[in-house]
């Protein structure tokens, strides 16, 4: 996974990002959309967009498919524009300001200079849609696919008078779905129908054994189905819009489809930006492409690399008055709070230790904190820079915290005498080995629970640094609670 995820984000450098994706947007400044004011980057080329309902995920999404016109060459694709999205009626006359404009940035093929055109209203028409490069843009909303019975389709409500026509096959389709739902399909296509003049298709699967349409697939199966088939055929560099892709499927599904997603965007060449709440899908992405949209007085605030999942989290703490500390991840949530207990157990009671992502995302999720009103600071790793006066802290040492615990004399002779693990033959057999997975790495060897291991070894560390080695740290995060 993580070997994908770095060639998506090289390929999505600037040097390299038209010959790969082509007039791709990378900047939108939106004003004036059902009281969406913000501007959002896109850093990655699969992007989420997070937040609580109503924070504008569905109006930035939609917005990005009125940034292109269609391929010259294209016979039946579709042409998006604002007024698709924002009808004005007596039930909405006012779904956008008089002055309300989206103003598109694009890559071209010279990595430093980017291309900006404005849409915006003029007079009753909108204006700055004829300059807008081509690509081909597809939106995959929740009637994307509905199923059939619920559409009175012709394959249901005229079964007996079926005709079957011609097959259409997806390159690859079976092994997709397959990764995707978690389950082995020998076949995937679709079957064309017709009954007198009215015609139609049915999604078909075949697996263990037995072949069966759509009609007797589950909405979550159906959908998947659908999608793959659309980012498999649309053409090379699309534009591709989802809302909330993980309906109906389950967490391991939810996290294999963002795989499947960051899979069809390098070969492909697609953008793909879908709107979501699932921490699972968001975590599945390089930090790069997760965006959380928090809506303010002022409009919507866009805060990178960090999930809402989290900020919730967050906010139910800060609620409950406990200061917030935002730190990178797990082990050092581990260690700080060892750190703490160890130090005061008023002040560890006084907060809540949080992990965010990496040393970009707790910065991001304390604006976002402090935005909503919740006070946070920040501790990130020892090799990271220090900010006292707003509240930017770091661990002690001067190693990531991984580093300094699992290279600790005492800490080694732990593992081998309790868990029978020989850290540095491990480290010098994968001398690649990265830091974070230190701790899955010695459990996987000794089929260990990684909280009791990394408790055990953040104990012993501790225990041997002694309290001096913390003890700046715990005054000044205690001091900062003042």
């Amino acid at each position: 996974m993580a070997d994908a995820r770095k060639e998506l984000l090289g390929k999505f450098e600037a040097k390299n990002r038209f010959a790969n994706f082509g007039p791709v947007i990378v900047e939108a400044k939106i004003s004036g959309f059902r009281g969406v004011n913000a501007s959002i980057t896109f850093d990655c080329p699969v992007t989420a967009l997070t937040g609580f309902n109503g924070a504008g995920k569905s109006t930035i999404g939609q917005l990005m498919l009125c940034g292109y016109k269609k391929l010259a060459t294209a016979v039946s694709a579709k042409r998006y524009y604002v007024a698709n999205f924002f009808p004005v009626s007596p039930a909405d006359p006012n779904p956008f300001s008089d002055d309300a404009s989206v103003t598109f940035r694009y890559q071209t093929d010279k990595p430093d200079a980017l291309q900006d055109l404005t849409v915006s209203r003029a007079a009753k028409e909108w204006s700055g849609y004829k300059r807008q490069p081509e690509k081909n843009a597809e939106y995959i909303g929740f009637t994307v696919y509905i199923p059939k019975v619920e559409r009175r389709d012709l394959s249901i409500y005229s079964a007996n008078n079926l005709n079957l026509t011609g097959r259409t096959d997806v390159k690859n389709a079976a092994q997709y779905v397959s990764q995707i739902l978690g389950s082995a399909y020998d076949d995937i296509y679709f079957q064309g129908i017709a009954v007198k003049a009215r015609a139609g298709e049915l999604g078909i699967a075949k697996r263990l054994g037995a072949a069966y349409s759509e009609n007797n697939m589950g909405f979550g199966e159906g959908r998947v189905v659908y999608t793959v088939r659309l980012l498999e055929t649309c053409a090379q560099q699309s534009l591709v819009v989802l809302e909330e892709p993980e309906t109906s499927l389950h967490e391991n599904a939810q996290y294999e489809f963002a795989k499947y997603l960051i899979d069809v965007s390098n070969r492909r060449g697609h953008q793909i930006i879908f709107s979501t709440h699932s921490s699972i899908m968001m975590n599945a992405l390089p930090p790069a492409g997760r965006k959380l949209l928090v809506r303010t007085a002022g409009g919507v605030s866009v805060f990178d690399r960090v999930s809402s999942s989290r900020i919730k989290t967050a906010l139910s703490a800060g609620e409950n008055g406990h200061t917030i500390i935002c730190v990178e991840d797990l082990f050092a949530q581990s260690l700080l709070r060892e750190m703490l207990r160890r130090f005061d157990k008023e002040t560890l009671s006084a907060v809540s230790v949080i992990p965010f992502g990496d040393a970009r995302a707790v910065l991001s999720a304390k604006d976002a904190l402090q935005t909503a009103g919740i006070k946070a600071i920040v501790v990130r790793d020892a090799d990271q820079a220090e900010d006292v006066k707003h509240m930017i802290f770091r661990l002690p040492g001067a190693l990531p915290p991984e580093k300094e615990v699992f290279g600790n004399d005492k800490v080694q002779a732990l593992l081998q005498d309790n868990y029978g693990v020989d850290f540095k033959a491990m480290v010098a057999a994968e001398p690649d080995l990265d830091h974070h997975q230190y701790s899955q790495k010695c459990c996987a060897k000794v089929q260990a629970s990684r909280e009791v291991l990394e408790t055990d070894c953040i104990r012993a560390f501790l225990d041997d640094r002694g309290a001096d080695w913390s003890k700046d740290l715990c005054n000044s995060i205690r001091r900062s609670l003042a």
